[in-house]
């Protein structure tokens, strides 16, 4: 029994047929066939049986399934690691809201010449799930978030700004009530966030556009679509000076910047150094 069996497996019970899991790895189907004979021959136990439509797990089969996953996982977290043993490399996670914290990181960047970065950006939730599988040592998100199945370093809070054009924006619109019957441009992020509020203010908000990236609020406010709703630190990516930007007072939109790290294991030393520069 190898690894490559085990694959094997684990492909066939989660394409449901051999035939189908044969099409996924690239080989014909009577070697995989043989391969799972080999695999039940040496283990003494029948892990699958065979159905017209699709294979069944036995108990034998749900438990060696079971363990498969586990040893896969291990196994290229071991492969993934020993990768690194020959340069230090930290994965790092970050949203496109907080792209402009890069700045701020920069200074320690440029002091450790030793260490090699590997930038990963997506939501929020995409860096959960690429932490959670270990494809990134560290990410750098925004609340709210599900934090059951991380270890939160809260950083700093923010206010939402709004920003757009003069014929939608003045110095005095310091609250979000004062958007009732003005165009939003919203990032998907905060959907949720700004309506639920604006409900609490008893009107509902004129969404007229959602993105799934500040710098695209940004663009579309730029072309007079509405007014962007952005976290403060955001505003750096804006290029355009025509555009006016007011600071919303509303604390129910305040977001807070965190890292984030597995749950019930401690963060390597590079992890450690890299969040004590600014926690």
């Amino acid at each position: 029994m190898d690894i490559k069996q085990m694959i094997y497996f684990k492909t066939i019970v989660e394409e449901g047929t051999i035939s189908k899991a044969a099409q996924t790895l690239h080989i014909a189907q009577p070697p995989l066939s043989i391969q799972l004979k080999l695999l039940e021959d040496e283990l003494g136990v029948q892990l699958l049986k065979r159905g017209h439509r699709k294979v069944e797990l036995t108990s034998a089969g749900k438990l060696f399934y079971k363990r498969c996953l586990q040893i896969i996982t291990l196994s290229e977290i071991t492969k993934h690691e020993l990768k690194e043993t020959n340069q230090e490399i930290l994965h790092l996670g970050i949203t496109s809201s907080n792209g402009a914290l890069m700045k701020q990181i920069q200074p320690y960047l440029i002091s450790q010449p030793k260490l090699s970065y590997h930038i990963h950006e997506g939501s929020t939730y995409e860096l959960i799930d690429l932490l959670l599988s270990h494809n990134i040592d560290l990410g750098i998100v925004r609340t709210p978030f599900d934090q059951s199945q991380v270890n939160v370093y809260p950083y700093r809070s923010e206010a939402m700004i709004a920003v757009g054009k003069k014929e939608f924006i003045n110095d005095s619109m310091k609250h979000m009530k004062n958007y009732q019957n003005i165009p939003l441009i919203i990032h998907q992020r905060y959907l949720s966030l700004i309506s639920d509020h604006c409900l609490r203010l008893h009107f509902h908000p004129l969404i007229k556009m959602s993105c799934d990236d500040c710098r695209t609020s940004l663009l579309w406010a730029q072309l007079g679509l509405g007014v962007a709703i952005i976290p403060e630190s955001a505003l750096e990516f804006c290029q355009n000076h025509n555009l006016s930007s007011v600071i919303l007072e509303d604390k129910e939109l305040y977001t807070r910047i965190a890292f984030i790290t597995r749950k019930n294991e401690t963060p390597t030393l590079k992890v450690k150094n890299f969040i004590e520069q600014f926690i």
